[in-house]
């Protein structure tokens, strides 16, 4: 018996303590009515049959991204049916937020994306194959920002 659990510790241990998912590397490009979304967030929700909890990945200025699927910051994502939430903040002048933004320090910041993209209703939809690759999603919407 002592053997057997001495064996299952080493095979745990050299398999990592992960959630067990299959993930595949995406590189997305986020849009709205075609011009490059920066500083956005994009939210992966699975749809019914899809496993896992999502993702969550954040643009540059091109409005590319990459995504992050588990709370050890794992890259990629489990192939699947995901809804496609989209959200951008913005601080009262139309400046973007600091990705490490807080609501206490930018009380008057608002959403530029429009519901409802920016809901958990949202109506976008991506399937990701078991390869991975190049996603892009448009938000077809004109996105609002305050006046300077």
């Amino acid at each position: 018996m002592r053997n057997f659990v001495v064996l299952l510790i080493i095979v745990l241990i050299s398999q990592g303590c992960g959630d067990g998912l299959t993930r595949v590397p995406i590189q997305g490009t986020i849009t709205a009515k075609g011009t490059p979304l920066g500083n956005a967030t994009v939210q992966f929700t699975p749809k019914s049959g899809t496993i896992g909890d999502g993702a969550i990945g954040m643009s540059n200025a091109e409005g590319k991204f990459t995504v992050i699927s588990s709370r050890q910051d794992d890259s990629g994502i489990p192939p699947g049916k995901y809804t496609v939430r989209v959200s951008k903040f913005i601080d009262k002048d139309g400046t973007p937020l600091p990705r490490d933004a807080t609501q206490a320090d930018y009380p008057d910041a608002k959403e530029c994306i429009p519901p409802p993209f920016s809901t958990p209703s949202s109506p976008l939809e991506v399937t990701i194959d078991g390869k991975g690759g190049a996603i892009e999603i448009d938000v077809p919407a004109k996105i609002t920002s305050p006046k300077k």
